[in-house]
């Protein structure tokens, strides 16, 4: 009986053990300690896929392994003066079987930063995590419109900073000096326009189309946005100033901005050894280029008030004549070729294809009822689409005859609308404009690719 007892001990305790070293397994795996090695390997990154802006509650996380919440404790998270701390947070990491670390930082100015690393208490061992280095940059949202000079080179000056009083470039006589006006934190672009440089060749040589983006789609970038390249050549040696730019953008805030750059200066140098025959042709070649290129201008006329208020009053009619349409756009065309104007390839919308589509509308709708009386349903489906397609046309047209035009008796163009302001072009009398804004008694007004404020008495409005 004895020796039963005593095996029957033996059985459980045995049975206990094994139990509890399946308890116990789990529990020694995840309290393993973690080592130096695996500490030094660890690095703080920021979140993935957030921006790095500064004046931005910016977060970033580090996942320690094999390491309970518990037994986890934050010495210190402080940086230098320009950062700010926020908060700190740490939660048990069950895919890692580990503890995630999380911290929150704000950075005050941009730049690329070395950040200190953070001192904590791990096993009730003092260890040290290290940062990544991160670039902070500023928020595009907050940022104001600037233009951005790039030389082939890759120099780059920008409007909005100072430039040393010092030639930024120095190039020889004769030699081709290419660059690229940028436009920066701006969705549109107004206008823009140069200076020509006396005693050298100024060549634009390409324009890019400017795409303007939508305010609601909210797409803020720190891109430069290419507007023009440019071909400079110095014929006489000395120091000479960069040409003028002048660019009118609106910025993302959606207010408009004139742009220019301060005082540039590029160092001309007489180069000892030219070849003179290739010099000689490069020069002459792109001179004559240039002749070719000025020759092209824009017809100026020489209207007067009452001219352009008669001009006015012929597109007007045009614009609501019904019936005889096509007399009032012929008696506005022979108005032009008789003052030598340019005849517009687009002309105003024409009220005609209202009326038109307006005619489509009734005409479909008795002929739908008809039918569907008669029980002709391919003729109902047919009256049908011409329906849908005269409700397009009557939307486009009632779009359309929301845009505003008039005719320029000839003035100056400003930046903003004041009489005391910088003007920035000058239209001749007689040219057709398209009216964008009105402030009291001022216009905005479109003229080809630029614009500018003109006082309302200059403008006959197109009714």
């Amino acid at each position: 009986m004895e020796k039963q007892r005593i095996k029957r001990l033996s059985k459980s305790g045995r049975r206990f053990l094994i139990f509890l070293l399946i308890l116990l397994y789990p529990i020694t795996i995840f309290a393993q300690n973690i080592t130096q090695d695996q500490i030094n390997a660890l690095k703080i990154l920021p979140e993935e896929g957030q921006k790095l802006y500064t004046k931005t509650d910016l977060k970033f996380s580090v996942t320690l392994p094999a390491v309970r919440s518990s037994q986890v404790q934050i010495i210190s998270a402080d940086q230098q003066a320009d950062i700010t701390f926020r908060t700190i947070r740490k939660s048990e990491n069950y895919d890692n079987n580990g503890t995630t670390i999380e911290l929150w930082y704000n950075f005050g100015k941009k730049g690329t930063y070395k950040l200190r690393p953070v001192s904590v208490m791990i096993q009730n061992r003092r260890r040290t995590i290290a940062f990544d280095p991160v670039t902070v940059t500023d928020d595009p949202a907050t940022m104001l419109p600037r233009m951005v000079l790039v030389f082939e080179n890759g120099t780059k000056i920008y409007s909005d900073e100072i430039p040393s009083s010092s030639p930024v470039l120095k190039i020889h006589t004769g030699r081709k000096l290419h660059f690229t006006v940028n436009l920066q934190y701006a969705n549109q672009l107004v206008q823009f326009n140069w200076e020509i440089p006396r005693d050298s060749i100024f060549t634009c040589t390409k324009e890019y189309e400017f795409t303007e983006a939508r305010h609601h789609e909210r797409i803020y970038s720190h891109n430069l946005i290419p507007v023009a390249d440019f071909e400079w050549i110095g014929l006489i040696p000395g120091i000479q100033k960069l040409p003028n730019f002048r660019l009118n953008a609106t910025g993302y805030n959606g207010y408009r901005s004139e742009l220019f750059f301060p005082d540039i200066y590029i160092e001309f140098a007489q180069e000892t050894n030219i070849d003179t025959h290739s010099e000689d042709t490069d020069i002459f070649s792109s001179a004559f280029f240039q002749e070719a290129a000025s020759v092209k201008e824009e017809q100026k006329t020489s209207l007067t008030r009452e001219d352009c208020r008669i001009l006015a009053e012929l597109y007007t009619k045009e614009h609501n004549e019904f019936l005889l349409y096509s007399k009032a756009r012929n008696d506005r065309i022979d108005f032009e070729q008789k003052h030598g104007l340019i005849i517009s390839a687009n002309p105003i919308f024409p009220t005609v294809l209202l009326y038109t589509a307006l005619i489509i509308i009734v005409t479909s709708i008795i002929c739908i009822i008809i039918s569907s009386r008669k029980k002709h349903k391919i003729r109902s489906l047919i009256f049908t689409a011409f329906l849908l397609i005269g409700i397009a046309i009557s939307i486009y047209c009632a779009v359309r005859r929301n845009e505003r035009y008039g005719i320029c008796t000839g003035c100056k163009l400003y930046s903003i609308p004041q009489q005391n302001a910088e003007s920035v072009s000058e239209t001749a009398s007689g040219i057709k404009v398209r009216i964008l804004e009105r402030t009291d008694k001022w216009y905005y007004i479109e003229v080809g690719e630029s614009g500018g404020w003109c006082s309302t008495e200059d403008i006959y409005i197109i009714k």
